[in-house]
């Protein structure tokens, strides 16, 4: 059977390499008959695609299989073969053999027994003989000793079967005549202490009977029993009860059921002679049936663990090599369906397993060069166990290698799920969630529909500007793009820890949206922008990769010795229209509203005002008041977009008080931005809790040490006078806080230009509000 199943397997393996070189053939026999001429007129493009009934199966190439074919057909038909001899080897010490069923003797003794009943009927033998002949048949099936422990005796006893005789009679169609020949069979006590003498020390221990058992046999044979239409007459050897040995009597073989007896009788005679009358005994089967029983459940259970784990096992391969890979990359599908921006948390942690796993084979090769208890061995033994470790790593290998190549493509499916998922969230950020969502979920067709309604959304606006951008494009040249990413990178790493989300890179500037929610109330979003912006600005001239453009000569020469990478910043809160920008060939995900143009000015009003950031009052009125109280008033304007006029407030900030960071120990890699990454998500989950967003802002502190609160008292008078029209009264206020900082306050600069402008004299028409701001010359801002 061994043999017929390896060959079978080999039969199989030949016939499939006979079918996939017969696919290859006809592959190549396909491309070299191919006529040149046809492939130039099959350029252009072609719409048969439109045509009904048309199957996508030209110019496909043969399809073969793939390394998880081969390796699951490998590993599971390895694995039947394995199963099918272990069935075969296993399953024969499982039945019960059926030489333990009865002794040779059962038959045989039967029919010594009747013949030495004849002889003694008819004078030819003594009663001795006929009383021997029945003590023999019975001790040597003696159910007594059989359901005694013997295993002490050297020799063998009636223990060593599975039935023992317990009725003796006569059987026939007469029951008179039966009855009147089984009260001439009873046996004489005298005949078992003389039997019992006879056979001690034999070689077959025939063993002892209780004396309930001997009085039965001693009295005439008179229970009457009827079984397969003869009737017997004759004695059970069980009828009483007998503590210790016998709980329940059998006074008839129908006392049991019918595969728990056996009946015996003389085979040496004629038929009409055995219809007529015959010697009969009966044998309790009931240890054969239930150590049948026992070994029938025992099969079961083998049967049913071997299909368990020969299951378990198939399945196994089947899950780690196909069935697992595609769960998860479902899975993953799912989750960018659901959340397009969960792929980057999906790349982390995929990343993270892969460094994880190989932490632990190098923890596992340096084990392996190094183990310590072979270094505390003697010369000899280190050598031995080196060897015995450097086969077994080589078989783990080989056996781990196998795996990793057969599963080399699916984890290749895998990634490329995560990494065009995070593409994708990093291509289209929060704006595109609702266009990746709303096509991943129509499954209806493969077709993108990009232009889907835009979504009403209420958000705080932020717009930066990378200053003299055009000088550094014109210096830079090639080198701009990593100029602008560094920038970035900053840019967009603390306006995500402070739960904002980037939107439009366009060169120079920054579109930045914190989107507000149930789950992110507008106060404190409001005074995360706020805080962002300021840190964003501390870290850019903190940057000791930013600092190194100070000493660039293409930019001192341009810009002056003292030049710096500097950012200027403008926040407005109010709607916004969340949506695709674009065509069927090119879209953006964007928002647009005139609170975006707002921004954009705030942003460029900067420059007049001589801040780094300018928020409206629509922003500082949702800030709490413990950062609504560190900015300032710096004018009340109309600003394109808005139908009312909005007040200006600055945040200052001087980051002349800033030291540049020492350049970090470590080397900037996938690792390190992994890691950067983790903490990152630490921090921005630390900053729902956080009471003071300022604590961790240690920057932002050191910027505002120069303002003090007599230069905010000054300067809020000043302003007062300003808008309430008594401008030479401003002039004194505006005109002492100009050089109280030690350099030029550019918002008081800004409004003694303006008020210059009208000799320091308010306008008839004057209501605290300057005209409309509008922006030329690159970013510069004047009103």
């Amino acid at each position: 059977r061994v043999v017929r199943v390896l060959r079978l397997v080999r039969v199989l393996k030949l016939y499939k390499a006979y079918y996939e070189k017969r696919n290859l053939r006809k592959t190549q026999r396909g491309t070299g008959s191919r006529n040149p001429a046809d492939e130039g007129r099959s350029s252009h493009v072609s719409d048969k695609w439109d045509s009904d009934g048309w199957e996508d199966t030209e110019d496909m190439p043969a399809m073969s299989e793939s390394l998880v074919g081969k390796k699951l057909v490998a590993v599971t038909t390895r694995k039947v073969i394995l199963l099918v001899l272990l069935m075969l080897l296993t399953l024969p010490f499982l039945i019960v053999p059926t030489s333990e069923l009865f002794s040779s003797s059962a038959a045989w003794g039967a029919d010594s027994v009747w013949q030495s009943f004849r002889l003694h009927e008819t004078g030819n033998a003594t009663r001795e003989a006929y009383e021997e002949s029945v003590l023999r048949y019975l001790y040597y099936h003696n159910w007594f000793d059989g359901h005694s422990d013997c295993s002490e005796h050297t020799v063998d006893c009636a223990d060593s079967f599975y039935s023992h005789a317990f009725w003796v009679g006569f059987a026939g169609r007469e029951l008179e005549q039966v009855r009147d020949l089984a009260a001439r069979a009873q046996i004489r006590p005298s005949a078992f202490d003389e039997w019992e003498r006879k056979t001690e020390g034999t070689l077959y221990s025939v063993g002892t009977m209780p004396l309930e058992a001997r009085e039965v046999l001693t009295v005439p044979w008179g229970e009457v029993c009827s079984y397969g239409g003869f009737d017997h007459v004759g004695v059970s050897l069980l009828s009483r009860e007998i503590d210790g040995l016998l709980s329940r009597a059998v006074r008839c073989p129908t006392d049991l059921r019918f595969v728990e007896l056996r009946r015996f009788s003389p085979l040496i005679m004629s038929a009409s002679q055995f219809e007529d009358l015959h010697l009969a005994f009966f044998f309790d089967m009931r240890p054969y049936v239930k150590a049948g029983a026992q070994f029938g459940i025992m099969t079961t259970i083998f049967v049913c663990i071997v299909l368990t784990v020969a299951s378990v096992l198939f399945s196994a391969d089947a899950n780690n090599l196909v069935l697992g890979p595609i769960e998860r990359m479902i899975t993953k599908v799912n989750t960018i369906r659901e959340d397009p921006l969960e792929a980057i948390r999906l790349a982390d942690a995929n990343f993270e397993s892969e460094e994880a796993e190989k932490h632990r084979r190098q923890q596992k090769a340096h084990s392996m060069r190094s183990p310590t208890h072979v270094q505390s061995a003697t010369w000899t033994w280190r050598r031995a166990l080196e060897a015995c470790q450097h086969i077994m790593s080589r078989v783990a290998d080989f056996a781990k290698s196998d795996k990793e190549e057969a599963l080399a493509e699916t984890v290749i499916l895998e990634k490329t799920i995560i990494k065009l998922g995070t593409l994708l969230a990093l291509g289209f950020g929060h704006a595109g969630v609702n266009i990746v969502s709303n096509n991943m979920r129509a499954l209806d067709t493969a077709g993108v529909n990009a232009m889907i309604p835009g979504v009403a959304v209420d958000c705080v606006i932020g717009f930066a500007r990378i200053r003299k951008f055009s000088i550094a494009t014109e210096v830079l040249k090639t080198k701009i793009m990593t100029f602008v990413n560094q920038i970035a990178e900053i840019v967009h790493g603390i306006v995500t820890e402070y739960h904002g989300a980037p939107n439009k890179n366009n060169g120079d500037t920054f579109l930045l949206i914190w989107r507000i929610s149930d789950a992110m109330s507008a106060e404190m979003l409001s005074d995360m922008s706020v805080v962002a912006f300021a840190r964003i600005l501390g870290q850019v001239h903190k940057s000791p990769t930013l600092a190194r453009y100070r000493s660039h000569p293409g930019l001192q020469q341009r810009l002056g010795s003292e030049c710096y990478v500097d950012l200027s910043f403008g926040i407005h809160r109010g709607w916004a229209i969340e949506g695709a920008v674009g065509s069927d060939f090119k879209i953006d995900a964007s928002y647009l509203s005139p609170n975006v143009s707002i921004a954009e000015d705030l942003e460029r009003a900067t420059h007049t005002y001589g801040v780094h950031l300018i928020a409206s009052d629509a922003v500082i009125a949702s800030c709490t008041p413990a950062v609504a109280r560190k900015t300032r008033v710096i004018d009340k304007a109309m600003v394109r977009g808005s139908k009312v006029p909005l007040e200006l407030h600055a945040f200052d900030l001087d980051f002349k008080n800033l030291q540049v960071q020492a350049p970090p120990a470590v080397a900037w890699n996938v690792r390190e931005r992994f890691r950067a990454r983790q903490l990152l998500e630490v921090r921005k989950q630390q900053k729902l809790t956080s009471t003071d967003l300022f604590h961790d802002a240690q920057e932002v502190i050191a910027m505002r040490k120069n303002y003090t609160v007599a230069f905010f008292q000054n300067f809020n008078m000043g302003y007062q006078n300003y808008s309430e029209g008594e401008w030479p009264a401003a002039r004194q206020y505006l005109e002492r806080t100009k050089k109280m900082l030690g350099f030029e306050d550019g918002p008081s600069a800004a409004l003694l230009a303006y008020m210059e402008h009208y000799t320091f004299q308010a306008p008839d028409l004057w209501r605290g509000v300057r005209g409309t701001l509008s922006c030329v010359d690159d970013g510069h801002a004047r009103s």
